[in-house]
């Protein structure tokens, strides 16, 4: 976790991420990764639930890493989105891609 760097692109090696709009809904809703069926079930879910447009980060895709706020993630993903996940082992479930 010491090495993690800003601007720098990830690969998702573990589960998919429901990426919210915003960190607060990310912190409001603690929801971390999951399967891809159930993920994108519940990112369609919290979309009507919560009134916004809530996308799913998937495995073996990339991102690139915006800011971090405690367990809690920016990020810009493969499909232009942008949006906060919370993850407590960013290094377990996520790589620095080699440029």
């Amino acid at each position: 976790m010491n090495n993690l760097q800003l601007g720098k692109m990830y690969l998702v090696k573990e589960f998919f991420w429901l990426l919210f709009p915003t960190k607060e809904l990310a912190e409001r809703e603690g929801v971390g990764g999951d399967a891809g069926w159930r993920a994108v079930q519940s990112a369609k879910w919290y979309s009507e639930y919560l009134n916004c447009n809530v996308d799913v980060v998937e495995e073996n895709t990339c991102f690139v890493l915006l800011e971090k706020d405690g367990g809690y993630y920016k990020l810009l993903d493969s499909n232009g989105n942008i949006g906060w996940i919370g993850c407590y082992d960013f290094s377990k479930n996520f790589e620095l891609v080699k440029e």
